[in-house]
């Protein structure tokens, strides 16, 4: 008799994206924790203030690498900047100098662009800049900050109540970042189809990858829903009526450390409905779509976890379990695989709050 062969698993597709702080201690600074990759790179906690670190409870803005940490404390350029660096660096956090805060979201804002420009211009971690926006993210901070409590703090910013500063896209990578992704599909059950595109092979980060339907970054001062019907427009010509029908979820990952996804499922109209609109590139970020069976893209990410833009595998894998395609009997490591698709960020990581 005949075995069925082992079924690929879908972990290794998760796994590409999920790589943000685990909750495992550094061996020196308890403040530490590790990172999912192999080498388990050890990061600071970004405080806006030193007193917020010592305080224990207040949850950080972001987490600084090691070798950013090296930049700020070994090779901060006094000629180009200043001689008083606008971070400082301790054993076991980095955060604002105080002159900085004391100039509240102006000065933050002022010196995190002075910063990252520099950084852009004499081409440091260009892994991460050379994907550069000119496009600005919305940074937010924990209420319980002495930040706050010292009434330099904007509190009624439209980005949120606890809306600290802004910073280049490109140079999001360690605080947290939001972005959105409506996953447009028709039909039901195995009829169901995903429309997927390709990202364009001028994109600065992943070209040519397979991508999630659309998907993009929520600038500074505009809302999620508002953000999901201009990228619907701009990047799948799809029309705000159809964009309208998106369902919304939210959903925390990692990718390059943390990231809060709001995620929409986007049933449109069937091919014989007067309704009907066909997915088309109408800027340069997608080279082409196309209309796939869903066991054909359950096929490419067993096949290749590194097919799609890593967070996108993962947002489709979501959407799979969430539809009933993948589950405990089809996928060996379902339990583990949903609970990283799911890790809540919100206890090492500042989320905005609105209203």
């Amino acid at each position: 008799m005949s075995t069925a062969p082992p079924i690929t698993s879908l972990l290794a597709a998760v796994t590409a994206a999920d790589n943000a702080p685990g909750p495992y201690a550094h061996p020196d600074a308890t403040s530490h924790p590790k990172t999912w990759t192999e080498d388990h790179e050890d990061l600071y906690p970004f405080h806006l203030t030193r007193e917020d670190h010592d305080l224990g409870n207040v949850v950080p803005i972001g987490w600084i690498r090691p070798q950013v940490a090296d930049f700020l404390l070994n090779h901060w350029p006094e000629e180009d900047l200043g001689e008083r660096p606008s971070l400082e660096v301790q054993l076991d956090c980095v955060h604002f100098a105080d002159w900085v805060v004391e100039d509240g979201t102006k000065g933050m804002d002022r010196e995190m662009v002075r910063l990252s420009r520099y950084w852009k211009d004499n081409e440091y971690f260009a892994e991460c800049l050379d994907g550069w926006r000119d496009e600005l993210y919305v940074i937010y901070g924990d209420l319980k900050s002495t930040y706050f409590a010292s009434g330099k703090a904007v509190t009624d910013s439209r980005a949120g109540r606890n809306h600290v500063f802004s910073l280049e896209r490109a140079a999001c990578s360690v605080p947290l970042a939001h972005l959105l992704h409506p996953l447009a599909y028709e039909g039901e059950g195995e009829e169901m189809q995903i429309w997927v595109p390709r990202r364009s092979a001028t994109k600065a980060t992943w070209p040519s990858k397979l991508d999630n339907s659309v998907a993009g970054g929520i600038p500074s001062g505009m809302a999620p829903f508002e953000c999901l019907v201009k990228e619907c427009h701009e990047e799948a010509s799809l029309p705000e009526r159809l964009a309208q029908r998106s369902k919304h979820l939210l959903l925390y990952h990692g990718k390059g450390l943390a990231s809060a996804r709001y995620i929409y499922d986007l049933q449109l109209p069937s091919q014989t409905s007067p309704d009907y609109v066909k997915l088309s590139p109408l800027d340069d970020e997608v080279e082409s779509f196309k209309l796939m069976p869903v066991q054909e893209v359950i096929a490419i990410l067993r096949n290749d976890p590194h097919a799609f833009k890593p967070n996108c595998g993962l947002i489709i894998i979501d959407f799979l379990v969430r539809h009933g395609f993948i589950h405990a009997e089809n996928e060996p490591n379902y339990i583990e695989m949903v609970n990283r698709c799911h890790r809540d960020l919100s206890e090492y990581i500042a989320m905005p709050l609105r209203g």
